[in-house]
């Protein structure tokens, strides 16, 4: 008992006892939220519309000059590309594909990766409560990377993802015909 009793004075004498975890606390808090700052920032430069979804990340609602519009999803956390490099992903839903990728789509969507796509390629995102496979335009683009760059992998993640979903729509018309 006499050891606690010690601690606790000890801790009393201490001035910092308090403040030290209080200002890191602040801190990480600070850090946290100056994350998402360059991704608002950019956002409101660029005039577009967003909403930031249950786990941070931002729905951006992205407007072709065709008229088509889609949301196009931002990730609110950056990964290590490697030491010094952080890259920010950037994607469209396609589709959501019951059961199996079919093997004549995923070797469409590989060669397109290879022959037309310069800045982002295919991906599955996961599944959907249902047992939906969710395919994906995925671009990565440096964190640090200009608005200018922001909006074009914006535009070709919802691009890309719109002429897959135009194109399995028209696919299944005419397969039902």
């Amino acid at each position: 008992m006499l050891p606690y009793i010690l601690n606790l004075m000890m801790l009393h004498r201490n001035p910092y006892h308090l403040a030290v975890p209080a200002v890191l606390i602040l801190a990480v808090a600070v850090m946290s939220c100056q994350a998402n700052k360059p991704v608002e920032r950019i956002l409101k430069k660029l005039k577009l519309e967003y909403t930031v979804d249950f786990e941070g990340d931002y729905r951006v609602k992205v407007e072709l000059p065709d008229g088509r519009e889609t949301s196009v999803g931002v990730s609110l956390h950056t990964t290590f590309l490697d030491d010094n490099v952080r890259v920010r992903e950037i994607w469209s839903v396609a589709a959501r594909i019951p059961g199996d990728l079919p093997e004549e789509l995923a070797e469409n969507l590989l060669g397109d990766t290879w022959s037309s796509r310069k800045f982002g390629s295919w991906a599955l995102a996961g599944m959907t409560s249902d047992g939906r496979r969710v395919l994906v335009y995925v671009t990565r683009i440096p964190e640090g990377s200009s608005p200018r760059v922001f909006r074009a992998a914006l535009m070709d993640s919802a691009v890309s993802a719109l002429d897959l979903q135009d194109a399995l729509a028209h696919q299944e018309e005419t397969s039902g015909d």
